[in-house]
């Protein structure tokens, strides 16, 4: 009897969490799923390193910022799922290349020079329209790399664990093209 109970506990261990598990997985949207099913594939390949927004325009799916936060969220709760996630860390995949550039900057300066540049020095360093990187900084508040603030004249305040948000390599955001196939990134 004792080892009748001991099984059939273990069994029901094991079926609440499968069930858990699954339930994580199920809350994935379809094209969360599809997203997630690219990367996958991609990050087995050796150097590859896509992130989110690339895999999507792969996909030929339009920006979706939502999207993005969403499979995020999800690689966040399930870094087991790809050597990448673990070594490289998830938000190094959330951010766009665009978005890691501005977020490279934003830290270059304010380590270098102790100040947060404004939007205007950040669409004319970077070439990038004033709307879009106020568009981008909402984004990366949103993802957790920024805060919004009106205590300085930036209006968005790094957050406090900005130096280990984006990984070991810091925002890498190199793309690859080889041939006629699609661009993927490369670490």
């Amino acid at each position: 009897m004792k080892t009748r109970f001991s099984f059939a506990f273990l069994l029901s261990f094991a079926l609440v969490f499968s069930s858990g598990a699954w339930a994580a997985k199920a809350s994935l949207s379809s094209e969360g799923k599809r997203i997630l099913d690219y990367l996958l594939d991609d990050w087995a390949q050796h150097m590859h390193s896509t992130d989110i927004a690339l895999a999507m325009e792969n996909l030929g799916m339009s920006p979706d910022d939502d999207l993005r936060l969403e499979l995020g969220e999800y690689l966040r709760e399930n870094k087991h799922l790809a050597n990448n996630l673990e070594f490289w860390g998830v938000n190094n995949y959330i951010l766009s290349s665009e978005e890691k550039r501005i977020a490279k900057y934003i830290i270059n300066t304010y380590e270098g020079e102790k100040r947060l540049p404004e939007i205007d020095e950040l669409s004319a360093r970077l070439s990038i329209g004033a709307e879009r990187v106020r568009s981008r900084l909402s984004f990366m508040t949103r993802a957790g790399l920024l805060e919004n603030t009106s205590g300085n004249p930036a209006g968005y305040a790094l957050a406090d664990k900005y130096s280990r948000w984006g990984g070991p390599l810091h925002y890498n955001f190199h793309t690859v093209t080889v041939g006629d196939a699609k661009p993927f990134g490369v670490w």
